[in-house]
């Protein structure tokens, strides 16, 4: 059977992407630059950029895991709103402060990188393009 040759382009790229966790773990990476190049800068704007993109992950987060879509356990998700929320509580104390330490904030962004660094990774679910054509 022939492959397309669109279709055997997207195969080639979705055998090289990044895994759900692998992805989350750059964000989190991403994050944590931003957040200790801004607890290093006298520049407020780059401080309130960095509590932006803050805020809008752990939005992002809280959102996701408030849906049951039957793939994180209740447990776990309500873990991840706990986060999310104690996390966003802070960001908005250290916008409205600007003397307010972000070392809080940079570490539970490690914590959650370690975590997504050091758990063994779940099976993912791989998308086959077998027998669609």
């Amino acid at each position: 059977m022939m492959i397309h040759p669109a279709m055997k382009a997207y195969q080639s790229i979705a055998q090289s992407s990044l895994t759900g966790r692998e992805a989350d773990a750059a964000c989190f990476r991403l994050l944590i630059d931003e957040l200790e190049a801004a607890a290093s800068s006298p520049d407020q704007n780059v401080r309130r950029k960095a509590l932006a993109k803050h805020q809008s992950l752990w939005s992002m987060i809280m959102k996701a895991n408030t849906l049951d879509t039957g793939v994180v356990a209740l447990e776990d998700r309500e873990l991840f709103v706990t986060l999310a929320d104690k996390a966003q509580k802070y960001g908005i104390l250290a916008t409205l402060k600007p003397e307010l330490s972000l070392a809080p904030l940079i570490q539970i962004a490690q914590d959650i990188l370690e975590g997504l660094e050091s758990a063994p990774a779940e099976s993912e679910p791989v998308f086959s393009t077998d027998g669609m054509f």
